[in-house]
């Protein structure tokens, strides 16, 4: 598999938004004593030990120094073409954060080494949460995404501080949004008037009220209560892991993944064996390959698939091993429901959730009468870029020399009975295309404007067509809700089988299907009585005061067997993966944005024509999805020509979508 990567989210696109102020701490880095310095870091980017990070709250103008550079102080930028705010410093540096006036007034927020987010530099940035922050000025990570947790505690502290900034230079119109927040050279002049410098021990052991008073002639905090910081966090930490994971076939690894060195992971793959050797002809082997997202309610779905079966010819790798079970092996679906035992914001680790008293692992059911599902029951993400299953990646994302039975502990497990046989595995496992909040100037929901019109939740019917013209296009509704999670919007169940007078099957929104809750409960039942689905997210909004801005970009994967001949379908995953050593043979699945100009431009109430929000690819072609599990049932087909249900899935493999607005849909206003 070949997974595309960008520095930061969605870059692909060169869209621009205006953000004013930029912290007025450049000033104080002189290059010219390090020439390595830079205003955001100690280091440049891309060069040897440098470490560059992401925070997860788009903050511009949070100080920071790294304990290799003793002579100079630096500022975590926002970049609003890159949607995120960045910064850097050697890899085994321990980074001071603070808050500084404009001469010597000071809020200091505590020191943590840059190692418990990142120990190598990678394509994908790491992130750098507030509960990391919060954790080097509690003196312990939390334990627990509660209010009642310590670290929390002071992270609410800081939320509050943030998002009171905000507030009170207009930049966020409620308590709660996340919106780009900088601290402006004002900013900066009325810091100096709080009374005395605010150190970290302060910072947590002050009582609410002294808090309050203490910062009280910089900014307000009682504008922002516990429980409206504690929302932003919770938000915070659901988008940090929101993003989508996939494995990657040993036989056809990467080049360049994490550096040279981190290429030829071996993805998922076990056997029913204690040791699974290549070589070995009596083993039954295991290889799978899957696409999971997690959404901004912190739910994970995908679909996926899996090959088993014993090596036929002398072998001397996995990967050879894997070639055969591609080319002469019957694929079989896997699908994984929603679920909430995926990555662990707070531990990284699956199946390691403080919240939940049962840990029962994350599980895709297997379309096998004789199988049970496949179980990921471990594995722990390092530097927010990949779970290691083998020892060799491990040390690399780890810097170790060594690993011991608690490092074990962290690797990337699975398991699965079939037909009562005990088969199990390591899982190698990549995190691609992270979320970032979504700006207010495109994503204007009810939650987000202070008045006037607003454009989500959004409703509209996707068109699938496939590339082969004898199946039946399929129309489904959906809705974008106010928080950016996309499901379905159905009229009522769908057919179960096609009307063979037709040559649509109609899942579309009904004639009052844009009234009713948008964000939907556990039972994701409507209030029309219909069972909907999750299928997506939005990834990111892009601004810009052009033609080519004011566009959000969505991922959708379509996992469940009430879509029919469209379960396992994919969209907007800016991915492609190799169905064969042949560099030629992939199944691409490219962007997916929709430009909202019109809708951006129109009064409350208007009522928009159905094709008023175009929708195109990053290189602005008509956007396509894709089927994995159908392609290589395709390819399957060809080995054996006379298996009906792998010739009925090879005419699913992909395809083009239509998007128009639901005819009930309105622009409304607040």
């Amino acid at each position: 598999m070949n997974i595309n990567k960008y520095k930061l989210p969605f870059a692909a696109t060169a869209l621009v938004m205006a953000l004013s102020g930029c912290g007025g701490e450049s000033a104080n880095v002189t290059p010219e004593v390090y020439d390595e310095s830079t205003a955001n870091g100690s280091c440049k980017t891309r060069t040897t030990g440098c470490v560059e990070f992401a925070l997860d709250y788009p903050l511009n103008g949070l100080n920071f120094t790294c304990s290799s550079d003793t002579k100079n102080r630096f500022t975590i930028l926002f970049d609003p073409n890159g949607g995120a705010a960045t910064g850097a410093c050697k890899d085994t540096d321990e980074i001071t954060f603070f808050l500084r006036g404009e001469k010597d007034k000071k809020i200091e927020l505590g020191k943590m080494p840059l190692r418990n987010i990142a120990h190598v530099s990678v394509a994908q940035l790491p992130r750098l949460t507030l509960l990391d922050i919060a954790a080097g000025i509690q003196g312990r990570a939390a334990q627990k995404l509660s209010p009642d947790d310590a670290t929390v505690k002071v992270a609410i502290r800081l939320v509050r501080l943030i998002q009171a900034v905000g507030l009170q230079s207009r930049q966020i119109v409620n308590a709660r949004d996340i919106q780009p927040i900088s601290i402006s050279d004002a900013d900066r002049k009325k810091l100096e008037q709080i009374t005395s410098l605010i150190t970290t021990e302060q910072f947590k052991g002050l009582s609410d009220k002294d808090f309050t008073d203490a910062v009280k002639p910089w900014v307000d905090i009682s504008k922002v209560s516990n429980a409206d910081a504690f929302d932003v966090i919770t938000q915070l930490m659901r988008i940090t892991t929101a993003a989508v994971y996939q494995p990657e076939f040993s036989l056809f690894s990467s080049k360049e993944v994490l550096g040279s060195a981190l290429s030829g992971t071996e993805g998922l793959v076990g056997c029913n064996k204690e040791e699974c050797k290549a070589e070995d002809k009596s083993a039954t082997h295991l290889l799978g390959h899957f696409i999971v997202m997690t959404d901004r309610q912190g739910k994970t779905f995908g679909s996926g698939l899996q090959w088993r079966g014993k090596a036929e010819t002398d072998v001397t790798s996995i990967g050879g091993v894997n070639a055969q079970l591609i080319r002469k092996v019957k694929p079989v679906q896997m699908t994984a429901l929603p679920q909430d035992s995926w990555i662990n914001p707070i531990t990284k680790s699956i199946n390691n959730n403080p919240d939940l008293t049962t840990q029962p692992g994350f599980q895709f059911n297997v379309a096998d009468i004789n199988s049970q599902p496949l179980i990921v029951t471990q594995g722990k993400l390092f530097n927010d870029y990949m779970i290691a299953g083998k020892e060799r990646f491990y040390k690399l994302l780890t810097g170790k020399k060594e690993v011991n039975e608690e490092d074990k502990k962290n690797y990337g497990l699975w398991q699965q009975q079939i037909n009562s046989e005990s088969f199990k595995g390591t899982l190698d496992l990549y995190k691609i295309y992270p979320i970032t909040y979504l700006d207010s100037k495109v994503f204007k929901s009810e939650n987000n404007v202070s008045r006037g019109a607003y454009i989500f939740p959004l409703y509209a019917d996707l068109t699938f067509k496939f590339t082969d013209t004898s199946v039946n296009t399929v129309k489904l509704g959906i809705v974008i809700d106010r928080n950016g999670d996309i499901r379905t919007n159905m009229k009522d169940k769908p057919p179960t089988a096609p009307d063979s007078s037709s040559t649509i099957i109609d899942m579309s929104t009904g004639t009052n299907g844009c009234s009713g809750a948008d964000v939907l409960g556990s039972s994701m039942i409507d209030d029309n009585n219909v069972q909907q689905y999750r299928i997506g997210t939005t990834g990111r909004a892009f601004t810009s005061s052009g033609t080519d801005g004011n566009k959000i970009s969505i991922r959708m994967i379509l996992a469940d067997k009430v879509f029919q001949s469209l379960d396992g379908a994919l969209i907007g995953m800016n991915s492609s993966i190799q169905t064969s050593p042949n560099s030629g043979d992939s199944i691409v699945i490219g962007g997916a944005l929709l430009n909202l100009n019109r809708l951006l431009a129109m009064r409350s109430g208007g009522k928009p024509a159905a094709d008023d929000v175009p929708f195109k690819d990053s290189a602005d072609s008509d956007v396509k999805w894709a089927n994995s599990f159908a392609s290589f049932q395709s390819i399957y087909s060809a080995v054996d020509p006379a298996d009906e249900d792998a010739k009925k899935w090879a005419k699913f493999t992909g395809g083009s979508i239509q998007f128009n607005l639901a005819p009930c849909y309105e622009v409304k206003t607040k």
